[in-house]
């Protein structure tokens, strides 16, 4: 009898080792099944960023960085991806919803598996252009949701990241005739040569030049070329508040089409103007209208290949971007997620970071902080083309709004069938 008890003691005990022992390598292998315990925390949290284009080089750099040292959220380490897409790209997909954001009256605890499972692919944060980009989006969420998505206040606010804005750039062979026969860079300026009939002729240049030819971004494929379009607008209407009704005023739909008849299609997709220009030189434009930043990106191949520097001129009207961090508030990401993502910004705020995002032409978030502040600024590097540290003085065009946009793209259709 006392045997039998004595192997029954011993039995149970075993069993019960055998039970810890499995319950705590399961726990830490991630691999703790629903036997009455709380799920394990996982070992890695990813979160997916939607990237604006003239921003990825640099934020790609730091998430590599960030990735490499350990940075930890809930416990587990944060693993960045980055979406590269432009912002009028992205505004679409959020728009119409492409990401299959939840239903207001569906709770995720009702989720069938598979589409709990989808959810794992949902962006955690947008990285957009410009903050007028996501307050879009928002209304948009507003009807389709009933809230915002991307927030204003709390612990989740989007912030900006860095600056850029739009300046005008003229090879310098091209720009002394040009400045001497018709004045300083502008929207005027150019127009002027775009609707010389013997081009660079009667311009003061080479007549080998042939005509004029303007570099500006595709209204149709970046938010930098929609954003030319409202500057165009604002100078000749000669204010920053330009109008949906502005746009389509036939007298300007035929200057800016007499203007725009000066640009070439070498001029588009995700490489941009200065991108162009630097592979194709005076065959892509004279001179035109660039983001500084990706302009100062490519100055030493545009000087290396064609052995002459794009001077830089700033506009008395521009466009700022400011690439806001907004990070989803929905239930499609989780909180570790969430966190994660607030863990990057904050990385990428950092001064180390913000230091080096002058490295990419990047002008700091904090204004405080000089163009010259790191070892490896563009800003410095090409300071004798005409590279300012204080622009403060340009006048700023207010942001694109929903009317001014859908008049923009309407204007572009019609262009483009011409």
């Amino acid at each position: 009898m006392i045997r039998t008890r004595l192997f029954i003691v011993a039995l149970l005990s075993a069993a019960v080792v055998l039970v810890v022992g499995t319950l705590v390598w399961r726990t830490i292998t991630g691999n703790a099944t629903a036997l009455g315990l709380a799920p394990v925390r996982p070992q890695v949290v990813r979160i997916q960023v939607i990237t604006a284009l003239p921003v990825t080089s640099w934020v790609q750099a730091a998430a590599d960085e960030f990735n490499a040292t350990g940075h930890l959220a809930d416990g587990a380490a944060i693993e960045v991806e980055l979406i590269p897409m432009d912002g009028l790209a992205a505004l679409g997909k959020w728009e119409r919803n492409d990401f299959a954001a939840l239903p207001a009256d569906v709770p995720l605890e009702d989720l069938p598996q598979e589409k709990l499972e989808a959810l794992e692919s949902f962006p955690t944060a947008w990285i957009a252009d410009g903050r007028f980009l996501v307050e879009m989006a928002n209304a948009s969420f507003r009807e389709q949701l009933g809230r915002d998505q991307f927030l204003n206040d709390g612990q989740y606010r989007m912030s900006p990241l860095a600056n850029t804005l739009l300046v005008w750039g003229l090879f310098r062979s091209r720009g002394a005739p040009l400045l001497e026969n018709l004045g300083p860079p502008s929207w005027y300026t150019f127009h002027k040569a775009a609707v010389a009939p013997t081009g660079w002729k009667e311009l003061g240049g080479d007549p080998g030049w042939g005509n004029f030819k303007l570099a500006v971004n595709s209204a149709d494929k970046s938010v930098s070329g929609l954003a030319a379009i409202v500057t165009a607008a604002g100078e000749y209407f000669d204010r920053t508040d330009v109008l949906a009704e502005d746009v389509v005023d036939p007298q300007f739909g035929t200057w800016l089409s007499e203007l725009m008849g000066a640009t070439t299609h070498l001029v588009a997709g995700e490489k941009g103007t200065a991108k162009s220009v630097a592979l194709f030189g005076y065959t892509a434009g004279d001179g035109g209208q660039f983001l500084e930043s990706e302009l100062l990106r490519n100055m030493a191949g545009i000087q290396n290949r064609w052995q002459e520097p794009v001077l830089l001129y700033y506009p008395k009207l521009t466009t700022w971007f400011d690439f806001p961090f907004a990070i989803w508030a929905g239930p499609e990401t989780s909180t570790a997620q969430k966190e994660a993502a607030l863990a990057f910004q904050n990385f990428l705020l950092s001064e180390g970071q913000q230091r080096r995002a002058l490295e990419f032409g990047l002008r700091p978030a904090d204004s405080s902080m000089r163009v010259n502040a790191a070892e490896g600024s563009l800003f410095e590097q090409w300071s004798r083309l005409g590279v300012e540290d204080d622009v403060s003085s340009v006048n700023v065009m207010q942001p694109l709004n929903r009317e001014l946009l859908s008049a923009l793209l309407h204007l572009q259709e019609m262009y483009e069938k011409r």
